[in-house]
């Protein structure tokens, strides 16, 4: 399980350290993607062929929905390679498509890690109606 958050710096060349005790949990070659949520989310390699298969398998090749869905998450996924100071190299869509500049937070999220702008985090977290979503939540566990 992942949780804590850090705040860290993403350099220039937009370079970032996974922090160390997300990198052990998130092992060899990570998998990561740009979210809906201008963030961008990072599973382990396993998790995230597992979560895909699961998702994908039986979609129909005419839904054109689903199409572009697997276009806008495939495209902007990559498997996360570490240089030899531990840097990881974001590209140049993750880095707009996030709106991420110097300042980056990263999160542990149960399942994934996700790396946001920290100004972009400080809206999002701030916009979250708390009390709506908890009772949402503890409606459907009565069922």
């Amino acid at each position: 399980m992942f949780n804590g958050q850090y705040h860290h710096q993403m350099d220039d060349k937009g370079r970032l350290r996974i922090p160390p005790a997300f990198r052990k949990l998130l092992g060899d070659n990570p998998m990561i993607f740009c979210s809906f949520e201008k963030c961008l989310f990072v599973y382990p390699k396993e998790d995230f062929e597992k979560l895909v298969t699961e998702r994908f398998a039986n979609v129909d090749l005419l839904d054109t929905d689903m199409n572009d869905i697997k276009r806008a998450i495939f495209s902007l996924t990559q498997e996360l390679v570490e240089d030899k100071q531990g840097r990881v190299s974001l590209n140049q869509s993750f880095i707009e498509s996030c709106g991420l500049t110097k300042n980056i937070i990263t999160i542990g999220a149960y399942d994934r890690v996700e790396i946001w702008d920290e100004e972009v985090y400080k809206e999002h977290m701030n916009a979250v109606d708390y009390k709506k979503i908890i009772a949402q939540f503890t409606a459907s566990r009565k069922l």
